[in-house]
């Protein structure tokens, strides 16, 4: 097992509950009180050292490679218009201030798992909830596989509370990061649909059109595929559609994980009343848990789609946490939330090892790509 990332994961988790223990004066967008600045900095500098010193994992190793060529080659001022420009610029200016990749990943950490957390400490009914949440959900570990994806992502976060807003007129301000976060990834403009679609009363028809989409596009792949590759073929996916999705090279993520996503909108749905009484922000909240479910049926034909679904992953942890918080308000659904606890727990072990999470490397820790905490490794 991954023992390692569960020590970064049980400190974590220690850090947020002494932090939730004893809470500032503060208070969240509940009217509760937050936690601790403790339980708020050291889960966040744990998670971001893991993160940020690691030289494997997912795509880190072509972002490395990369990196390093560019820097022997010499960087060259990125052209403005040319795809993720605003990511070429950042590793320009890294290059040139003399920075190596090692900062590019730890910039990169910073960016992507700082609001993560932010937006849990502001937004969440539950805060050590939601921590749990983002380590069992397997979205910890998601963020070192698809830096510049999880870049935009982090940007677009920073924005949540123009998002939750009930003036109109802060879309403007969440539109202007959204355009930020596409000149990193223009996947990051899926966020506009999903502001129009979100902002409307749970389980309202528009919502429900969300999944249907989703359903019908699973069984009607075949048929509008080519123009999916065709579009593709100007972006940064371009080499998965030569081949990948029509050779059977790669398939859908596996049943599992689309039914542990798909979870919180069922659940969601079960204790529809509960959550209502946390207002509007519940509302969004399960609108958006609708898109990802749909996002999550089309990536069961192949895992390209599921790559969307890191938009909307933090608002689906806030949900979550509120299902819970639900559940275990209600005696007789205590043992159910008990039971749905632990199964996380376990697919948070299982998939951190699909995800090779047991081969983690960093220069910092221990040279020559072996494993710090290397004594507490059982396997």
């Amino acid at each position: 097992m991954p023992t390692d990332l569960v020590v970064v994961f049980s400190l974590s988790m220690l850090f947020t509950w002494f932090g939730q223990a004893v809470p500032s004066r503060k208070r969240n967008a509940f009217d509760k009180r937050k936690p601790n600045i403790i339980g708020l900095i050291l889960p966040a500098l744990i998670m971001i050292l893991y993160s940020g010193l690691r030289n494997n994992i997912g795509d880190t190793i072509y972002y490395v490679h990369t990196y390093n060529l560019i820097e022997e080659s010499g960087a060259v001022m990125p052209v403005w218009g040319q795809k993720a420009y605003l990511f070429e610029l950042i590793q320009y200016l890294l290059i040139k201030s003399g920075a190596d990749y090692s900062s590019f990943i730890m910039m990169s950490s910073i960016i992507t798992i700082v609001p993560f957390i932010l937006v849990f400490y502001n937004y969440s009914v539950d805060y050590s909830l939601a921590i749990y949440l983002f380590f069992t959900m397997s979205i910890y570990v998601s963020t070192m596989n698809g830096i510049r994806q999880y870049i935009a992502v982090g940007i677009i976060l920073m924005g949540t509370k123009y998002l939750f807003t009930p003036k109109k007129s802060d879309f403007w301000k969440l539109l202007i990061l959204i355009l930020v976060a596409s000149l990193i990834h223009d996947s990051a403009l899926i966020m506009i649909p999903i502001y129009f679609l979100c902002r409307r009363k749970a389980w309202s028809a528009p919502a429900f059109v969300s999944l249907s989409v989703g359903v019908v596009g699973l069984i009607l792949i075949s048929m509008f595929l080519p123009s999916f590759l065709t579009i593709l073929e100007d972006t940064n996916y371009s080499g998965y559609a030569d081949g990948w999705f029509t050779d059977g090279q790669e398939t859908g993520t596996s049943i599992i994980r689309v039914l542990f996503n798909c979870m919180p909108i069922i659940f969601a749905a079960i204790f529809s009343k509960q959550i209502r009484r946390f207002g509007p922000i519940a509302d969004i909240l399960i609108n958006i848990a609708l898109v990802h479910a749909a996002i999550y049926i089309l990536a069961s034909y192949n895992w390209i789609f599921a790559r969307f679904a890191f938009y909307t992953y933090a608002y689906v942890v806030l949900l979550m946490a509120m299902v819970f918080i639900a559940a275990l308000r209600s005696g007789k659904y205590r043992f159910f939330a008990i039971i749905t606890f632990i199964a996380y727990a376990v697919f948070f072990i299982i998939d951190a090892r699909s995800q090779r999470m047991n081969w983690y490397a960093s220069d910092f820790f221990t040279p020559h790509n072996e494993m710090w905490f290397k004594f507490l490794y059982l396997s």
